[in-house]
């Protein structure tokens, strides 16, 4: 290279940094110096230094613009998530059931007392001492069958007074008829007059009436002699004898202790107080099933005789009356026995978990589910109470969905999300909600994570 060439290339860097067009400059060094950029490699690195700096500044500037535009897109994404899931979280989540048509038969089971068909307490009519017993307990008996015998001394005399009391009574009256014919034989001589006459038929009717008086006095006496036997009313079974012999029975004193109680046990009558929430299902003729203890592998049938047509003031229950059959006698006055009635179900009733219902001012609603998941409020009213179940009947049909343990503060027209069926979770859907949950926390975690980066 000469010195010229050197000269010219000194001065081209200086004129190509003051020139607004290098390339021209350049293009004019290129035709000053001939073969000048081929000939020296330090000419073409000092060329493309400057183009290689501006190349990477617009590409560093061109990513800090993507990684800003990606970082406020997803951080915009998120924000919209966060928002959805939250109000997916605001509106409450329901379980809902399908009300039951026509409900289920139920067995009613009742403590019931088990009472002979018939019995008597039988009492003194005549005061005495027992002479002897002739009956005792568990004895079978027949109508007019001599259960005791009362020595009655005090009314066997009171009979023989009466009876000296009508002898008398008639040995006045044959006098006093006498009297009487012989004053009216001297009447039709007048030898009396008619009054004296009538006086003396007027006496002899009067002896006659106190005859009679006489004559009734014996009889109810010998009446009351009757009763010095105590007999049986009617057939049955002797179930007490409170009696000895020299025991002192007092007539008419029924307040005290019976001497005898006879009871008629070839059918048992059965005594059951049924509350009232199922008086209206006792009916005449309805079937029922007696358990006793001490027959804890029998069954005994019962039919309801009757009932009281009332409701107790202080039990608030119905008194039933079933009649059994005890024709072998397994069946004894005084037991105790669980009544097993079966309650026919209310067609037009629905059964419902006793959960799902809402007491409100003196009303008793449920929460069905309407159109857009909105909750549509319905009156009921409660037909019968089964415990976990409860029988209702007005405003509600069979296809209506209703909400399961509704919370107390639902309202009419609010929005809500169905759950599982009647509230139940499977496996799977358990694991879906734990991996929803475990998703929902990453994506919190995720959030803030990006608004910390952003915030940097």
């Amino acid at each position: 290279m000469s010195q010229d060439q050197a000269e010219d290339f000194a001065v081209a860097p200086e004129s190509r940094v003051d020139d607004a067009t290098p390339r021209a400059k350049g293009a004019e060094v290129e035709a000053r110096v001939p073969g000048a950029r081929g000939a020296d490699p330090g000419f073409e690195l000092m060329e493309q230094k400057p183009v290689k700096v501006w190349r990477a500044i617009l590409i560093l500037f061109i990513g800090a613009i993507a990684v800003a535009y990606t970082g406020i897109s997803g951080r915009r994404s998120d924000d919209e998530k966060l928002r959805q899931w939250t109000l997916e979280q605001a509106v409450p989540a329901v379980a809902l059931v399908s009300p039951q048509k026509g409900g289920k038969a139920r067995q009613l089971v009742l403590p019931g007392n088990v009472e002979a068909f018939e019995t008597a307490s039988i009492h003194g009519q005549v005061s005495g001492y027992v002479s002897e017993w002739r009956k005792d307990i568990g004895a079978k008996v027949h109508q007019g069958d001599v259960l005791a015998v009362v020595d009655t001394p005090e009314l066997d005399q009171r009979i023989a007074v009466a009876q000296s009391e009508l002898a008398k009574a008639k040995a006045n009256l044959t006098l006093a008829k006498v009297t009487a014919d012989r004053w009216n034989s001297l009447r039709s001589s007048a030898a009396v007059s008619q009054q004296a006459a009538d006086e003396k038929d007027s006496d002899a009717h009067a002896k006659a009436a106190e005859v009679e008086a006489a004559q009734s006095n014996i009889d109810r006496l010998k009446a009351l002699k009757a009763f010095a036997n105590i007999v049986a009313p009617f057939d049955g079974v002797v179930t007490a004898r409170n009696v000895d012999v020299g025991s002192l029975v007092k007539a008419e004193s029924n307040d005290g202790v019976a001497l005898f109680t006879v009871a008629d046990i070839h059918q048992m009558r059965v005594y059951v107080p049924v509350p009232q929430s199922y008086a209206a299902a006792m009916k005449d003729g309805m079937k029922a099933t007696l358990e006793l203890p001490e027959y804890p592998d029998r069954a005994f049938d019962a039919t309801i005789e009757t009932t009281s047509h009332a409701i107790d003031k202080k039990s608030r229950s119905l008194l039933v009356e079933l009649i059994a059959d005890n024709k072998d006698g397994a069946l004894a006055p005084g037991a105790f026995a669980r009544v097993h009635f079966q309650i026919p179900p209310d067609p037009d009733a629905m059964s419902l978990p006793a959960d799902a219902l809402l007491f409100r001012d003196n009303a008793t609603e449920v929460a069905t589910l309407g159109l857009d998941n909105r909750i549509v409020l319905k009156r009921v009213r409660i037909a019968r109470d089964l415990g976990n179940v409860v029988e209702v009947t007005g405003g509600l049909s069979q296809d209506e969905r209703v909400v399961a343990n509704p919370p107390d503060s639902i309202g009419d027209g609010e929005e809500v999300r169905v759950m599982e069926a009647g509230g139940e979770k499977t496996p799977e859907s358990s694991a879906r909600q734990a991996e929803g949950s475990v998703g929902r926390v990453k994506s919190a975690e995720e959030m803030a994570q990006t608004g910390r980066d952003h915030s940097e």
